[in-house]
């Protein structure tokens, strides 16, 4: 049997199978998984309602479901009013319209509150799945932007994207 170069159409009842061993997809193939993690130990310092990215991935061209999740640490005396996260397309901003960031769909998560001292607890804010569909190899940033006073606030985690078609 050849290589199939097109589109598969399982017909007459019959089921495409995944593979069976712990193997990953290769780069430019459905299933393709792209990652980057900042370590809590790695943190980045924020500045108050200044937004900062946590870090970032490159995607090739196509159509990716993207996910992240965020956590943030404090200062003893920090005292916090809202934490903002987002998947963007630019630089240090979260999303330019009102809960995303032009992607098609909501990219962003926040959480706002009356002022709080949280002092040890950790937060973390989930965001996506998005959708993205990209012709060029496209930069994708985890960015946190937060409304604090007093002390320190540092936010790190995970960007991931799973190559869809």
């Amino acid at each position: 049997m050849g290589d199939l170069t097109g589109p598969i159409s399982p017909l007459g009842g019959g089921a495409l199978t995944g593979v069976q061993t712990n193997s990953s997809a290769p780069a430019g193939a459905v299933g393709e998984l792209i990652t980057a993690t900042v370590a809590s130990g790695s943190a980045v310092a924020l500045t108050t309602t200044v937004g900062a990215n946590v870090t970032s991935i490159s995607l090739t061209a196509g159509d990716w479901d993207i996910t992240s999740n965020m956590d943030f640490t404090f200062g003893a005396t920090t005292s916090v009013t809202s934490m903002q996260g987002g998947i963007s397309l630019t630089s240090a901003t979260l999303a330019s319209q009102a809960g995303g960031s032009g992607l098609g769909t909501d990219p962003s998560a926040a959480f706002a509150t009356a002022a709080q001292v949280p002092t040890a607890l950790p937060s973390s804010l989930d965001i996506g799945p998005v959708r993205l569909s990209i012709a060029a190899t496209t930069t994708v940033f985890m960015v946190a932007q937060c409304s604090f006073t007093v002390s320190t606030l540092a936010a790190f985690g995970t960007i991931r994207a799973r190559r869809m078609r």
